[in-house]
């Protein structure tokens, strides 16, 4: 067997795991859970689209962008002045 096949074989082995673990395992750990089904109820309840949880409300990522770029700049601008006084 070639580089090339056992990189295709590869491949196709961890797509296929992973097409297991996300279709097939992780639907059966979420029945089996009961944390995980409130969650959603709660979710459903509010009506809150899950995507919003993980960094796609737009406002809200970009005013935290915002304030850690601030904080990153303070930050390197004492350490400018810090390295300034030792000299």
């Amino acid at each position: 067997m070639t580089k090339t096949q056992q990189g295709i074989l590869k491949f196709a082995v961890i797509s296929f795991a992973l097409f297991l673990f996300f279709n097939v395992v992780s639907p059966c750990l979420f029945s089996l859970s009961s944390a995980w089904q409130r969650f959603l109820a709660v979710q459903d309840e509010i009506g809150v689209a899950s995507g919003a949880l993980y960094y796609t409300d737009v406002a809200v990522t970009q005013d935290s962008e915002a304030h850690v770029r601030e904080a990153v700049r303070e930050g390197m601008l004492e350490r400018a002045k810090r390295a300034k006084a030792k000299e």
